[in-house]
């Protein structure tokens, strides 16, 4: 394992991960003064940001201050902070829901050891896989603190509508109070000011459906490492079963709130494993008829409510038992270590393709096409050279509605090596002044002979002038 400020503790391949990318770009983006947007898809400038990036609100509060650390240090202990902060979380529900020290300790080391719960923190998502509000205000909820609980959880939905919803929904099936109305009172503002955007703020998912959870991922059978979580967490499902008479009704409440969790990690397409689908759940239904839902293409991330809430459930039902069985429970993540440490995916390059390309341009003014980019990448790229660039959010032949696609399909034929005649003289009338062709590894490649063609021989490796 490598120190943490020399490589990214991410996703495998993470600079051609858009969420990753994206979730850079974003608190790049927040840590400067004006609206980055403007630069995307230039001239035309990208829709707006929340379009693009619902509840951004962890780069809006940490932006600033991730960036006056170096990197990747200050990413990775971000990343590192908020699974932290989910163990932590748990610890202290589980103390809540009346589970002893011993078996909360336990509890906590088993969302620690479930991949799944890294995988998602680690792969940029950053508060959108950040729980630990929710799970404290569930906290505060078994204490009696109803209003401290509401604006806990109202805080979540701050930090992603989705897994908000899922925790306001779970503090009903615990135990509901006027007290967690306060949670509306916290996001209504923000939904009411988010709402005319829904329509543009819907997202068509994966093809696949490898975004929501597999149920091997809960027998440790999965493939995906990253979709595993811990089968001791089992326990969880069956505790109101196995623990003692006085603490099957507080399990038996835990059960329902991981079926709840479940049914929405499952996705709309149940699935045994990716690319194995079983049949089609209500939630299809409910994403269909719901504005808003759709745009959930991920989710998996109620995984991040199912797994400490399995979790309580395995508190309950050992935390009677001897000091052994708690023991155990803290033994048994030590032989997963492999595939956690496969999950976080040390080490990984702290820097995308083009860095040189990238800083031989930021000494430059004008506008960019970045030819090599079909979707994210770009992102990676401008957050070194900084300056207006044709690629981003979405991919080039597919720009937001109400815009004339032609500039972007041209530019789209000429990455393919299509000669466009009269293109280069369009793009400097545009503000263009540089063509950037970089290897990718693949996923895009590009045939830059027509761009030479018309261009002529590079300025450097990857660069050519307008």
């Amino acid at each position: 394992m490598m120190a943490m400020g020399d490589g990214l503790w991410g996703t495998q391949d993470p600079w051609t991960n858009g969420d990753f990318i994206g979730a850079r770009w974003l608190f790049w983006s927040a840590a400067n003064a004006g609206d980055e947007t403007s630069l995307l898809a230039w001239p035309h400038g990208e829709a707006p940001l929340l379009a693009s990036f619902p509840n951004p609100f962890d780069a809006w509060l940490l932006g600033s201050l991730q960036a006056m650390l170096p990197q990747p240090l200050g990413w990775n202990l971000m990343m590192l902070g908020h699974h932290l902060g989910n163990v932590a979380a748990t610890v202290v529900l589980a103390r809540a829901a009346g589970v002893r020290a011993l078996p909360a300790a336990a509890a906590g080391a088993l969302v620690g050891a479930s991949p799944v719960m890294l995988y998602e923190t680690m792969l940029g998502h950053t508060i959108t896989a950040a729980v630990w509000p929710g799970l404290l205000g569930l906290a505060a909820l078994l204490r009696g603190r109803a209003k401290t609980a509401g604006l806990l959880i109202g805080l979540q939905g701050l930090c992603y509508l989705y897994t908000g919803l899922g925790f306001g929904l779970a503090a009903l099936l615990l135990r509901p109070q006027r007290g967690l109305a306060v949670a509306l009172l916290v996001v209504g503002p923000y939904l009411a000011w988010l709402w005319p955007m829904l329509p543009a703020a819907e997202a068509v998912g994966p093809p696949d459906g490898h975004t929501s959870l597999p149920l091997d991922g809960l027998l440790w059978s999965s493939a995906q490492q990253q979709f595993r979580i811990h089968p001791v967490l089992l326990l969880g499902a069956i505790a109101p079963l196995i623990g003692l008479a006085e603490d099957r009704k507080k399990a038996a409440r835990w059960v329902l709130v991981s079926a709840l969790a479940l049914g929405l990690a499952l996705g709309p397409t149940v699935a045994w494993t990716r690319g194995d689908p079983l049949f089609t759940s209500p939630l299809a239904w409910l994403q269909h008829l719901t504005p808003g839902l759709g745009r959930m293409h991920h989710p998996v991330r109620f995984a991040m409510l199912l797994v400490p809430a399995l979790a309580v459930g395995t508190g309950l039902a050992i935390h009677r038992w001897p000091r052994a069985a708690g023991i155990a429970v803290l033994l048994a993540v030590l032989p997963t270590w492999r595939t956690i440490d496969n999950t976080c995916a040390w080490p990984e390059p702290a820097e995308p393709p083009g860095v040189a390309q990238a800083t031989f341009l930021a000494e430059h003014d004008g506008a960019v096409i970045d030819l090599g980019s079909r979707s994210m990448e770009g992102l990676a790229l401008q957050i070194i050279h900084r300056r207006p660039v044709l690629s981003g959010l979405h991919p080039r032949s597919n720009p937001r509605p109400g815009l004339d696609p032609t500039i972007f399909r041209q530019v789209n034929a000429w990455a393919e090596g299509q000669p466009q005649p009269g293109l280069p003289q369009t793009l400097r009338h545009l503000g263009f002044t540089h063509v950037l062709v970089v290897d990718r590894g693949g996923r895009a490649p590009v045939d830059a002979s027509a761009v030479e063609a018309a261009l002529g021989p590079p300025l450097m490796p990857g660069v050519y002038a307008l």
